[in-house]
């Protein structure tokens, strides 16, 4: 059923792009993965201690793996957030 007011051709000769949605280096892949609940709260609960959504979080420790963080790096983190963990009794 046509609507009798509707156009059947739009001339968009005169239109003009406002704006850019997305700068490329910004565009993000949405993917689905399958992680550990531990995992998850861990990464939750760290990035409500920075401030950063979590998935932010996750982001930038793939980034930190991908270019060169090391897993001696990461561990020495790990162990030095975990002892200042037990110092304050928490």
């Amino acid at each position: 059923m046509k609507e009798k007011n509707m156009k059947k051709e739009f001339n968009f000769k005169k239109a003009r792009r406002v704006g850019v949605r997305f700068k490329d280096s910004e565009v993000k892949i949405s993917v689905t993965t399958r992680i550990d609940p531990d995992i998850v709260f861990w990464l939750r609960k760290e990035s409500e201690k920075k401030g950063l959504p979590y998935q932010t979080l996750i982001n930038s420790l793939l980034k930190q793996a991908m270019h060169g963080g090391s897993d001696d790096e990461r561990i020495r983190q790990i162990v030095k957030e975990e002892m200042r963990r037990r110092a304050s009794g928490d």
